[in-house]
């Protein structure tokens, strides 16, 4: 079992080399491409190209929980997950280009391709062309003409992350207008979007080529066959014929990956995620402290590493969990809480003396910073680094010394070995009853936000304050969620 964690950290307050510009930008991410040479990213988290912030002014296809953390896919692989199942398939290495190998006859309005094709199932797979460029096929039905050709089929697809591609098959440019026997609409909207909407004889095949697509790409297909299609077939056909079967082609014609075996009518289906990229590092595996830098931050070596905070500045993490491999108990947790008062400069003084002059000195000055940073934990649903007080579940809203409290972590003890000094119990579904354990494969995500008051004054000058936060996770299986202070528990994962 293994847990993997990722994250995405902003900080509203001075801009690096901005020039005294002060507002939110990314101070650090991981996953987090390189550029430009340098041994760090911009600070939006991107694994190979393919961004997952919900931070930053695009507003990407994907987000964090959808990081595929614990895959392991060879180099030549792509990373495909559907229903929960997640597999590792080859793109069909053609010698010919898209429109030779999908064979498309005006006369029988069909691909002559017989290898490509599948009775009554709709067929994806991904193919390299005689150039090396990648296209998404798709695929309906084969040709059959002694079947009668009264009966049809219907089929939609929304093929979202395909950024810049498009339908490619001259085949499909000035047919009819949708809703005709044999018609095949497609379109291309916006940069990372892509519908499709189909209608055919059932003796013949129908679909569609996407691309070229981007070398580092993800992209999310959706599926709606049968009466989940934007055609209703009973108004276009005598009889509407259903789409039985799914299913993904693997390195060849001949190696099938049965995605549905029985579809059914309503023909609602589950998205299928394919990813050109997957599988990152974790704890010790991690190239620290250069993973916590980017390139507004150059020199930093710890997650949160910020001075000359000022009130009125916030700053977010939104950390997305990964279970590898097997169900499991999650917590948050916290331990080496430290604070120092520092210089006690002349407005801090006066500040903390107000109500009696004299009273304070330097040497009773040990740090008022963490009763003074509003702090909010919460169950991020969607990922996007903000908290959505209607729709979102809080754990915790607060100080920062009262969530330290909360969690039992005491300020200034030494917790150096000891990663539980303060826990709290996660839920996958905090809005029921009960702790649920969270499902293997999936990602959730897990937003941290603090705050500086702008009316706190100048009692927190020259103050800091140190702390660690943490994830510590065991497997549903043979235990019972009680955590590790009960000595009977197994494939413990602290991060």
């Amino acid at each position: 079992m293994d847990l993997k964690v990722d994250w995405q950290q902003t900080y509203n307050g001075p801009i690096p080399n901005g020039d005294g510009e002060v507002g939110e930008h990314p101070v650090n991410a991981y996953p987090d491409t390189a550029v430009d040479g340098q041994s760090y990213g911009d600070g939006l988290q991107d694994l190979d190209g393919v961004r997952y912030s919900g931070a930053g002014e695009l507003d990407p296809v994907f987000d964090a929980a959808d990081v595929p953390a614990c895959c392991d896919c060879a180099e030549d692989e792509y990373y495909v997950t559907y229903g929960g199942e997640s597999y590792c398939v080859s793109a069909i290495s053609g010698d010919e280009s898209t429109d030779e190998f999908y064979d498309y006859d005006t006369g029988e309005w069909s691909s002559l391709n017989d290898d490509i094709q599948r009775r009554n199932t709709t067929v994806l797979f991904l193919y390299e062309d005689d150039e090396g460029d990648l296209h998404l096929f798709i695929i309906n039905n084969e040709l059959d003409n002694t079947r009668s050709s009264d009966n049809g089929f219907v089929a939609s697809v929304t093929v979202e992350g395909a950024e810049g591609s498009q339908w490619l098959n001259a085949a499909w440019i000035d047919q009819d207008e949708p809703g005709t026997d044999i018609d095949a609409y497609q379109d291309a909207n916006g940069s990372n979007v892509a519908t499709a909407d189909w209608a055919w004889q059932n003796r013949k095949t129908d679909g569609g080529v996407l691309g070229t697509l981007d070398e580092d790409f993800a992209l999310r297909v959706t599926p709606a066959l049968n009466n989940a299609a934007t055609y209703d077939g009973n108004s276009v056909f005598q009889d509407q014929t259903d789409i039985e079967r799914l299913v993904l082609l693997d390195g060849d014609t001949s190696t099938e990956v049965v995605l549905e075996d029985t579809v059914g009518t309503d023909g609602d289906l589950d998205p299928i995620v394919i990813h050109s990229s997957c599988g990152i590092d974790s704890g010790a595996e991690l190239d620290t402290p250069a993973v916590f830098r980017s390139e507004n931050y150059p020199d930093q070596e710890h997650l949160v590493e910020l001075d000359d905070v000022k009130p009125g500045d916030t700053g977010e993490i939104t950390f997305s969990l990964h279970l590898c491999d097997n169900p499991g108990y999650v917590w948050f947790t916290a331990g080496n809480f430290s604070q120092d008062g520092g210089t006690l400069t002349e407005p801090e003084s006066v500040s903390m003396n107000e109500s009696d002059p004299g009273s304070v000195t330097e040497g009773d000055d040990m740090g008022e910073l963490a009763d003074h940073v509003d702090v909010t934990l919460w169950y991020d649903d969607d990922c996007d680094n903000i908290y959505d007080e209607e729709t979102e579940t809080p754990i915790f809203e607060g100080t920062l010394a009262g969530l330290m409290d909360e969690l039992g972590v005491e300020q200034g003890a030494d917790e150096e070995s000891d990663a539980f000094a303060g826990m709290h119990q996660l839920d996958a579904d905090p809005r029921t009853e009960g702790v649920e354990c969270f499902p293997a494969e999936e990602g959730f995500c897990i937003g941290f936000e603090w705050e500086v008051p702008i009316e706190v004054g100048n009692v927190i000058q020259g103050d800091s304050v140190g702390f660690d936060l943490g994830f510590y996770t065991e497997q549903c299986r043979h235990n019972d969620g009680s955590g590790p202070d009960d000595g009977n528990s197994t494939n413990q994962t602290p991060t």
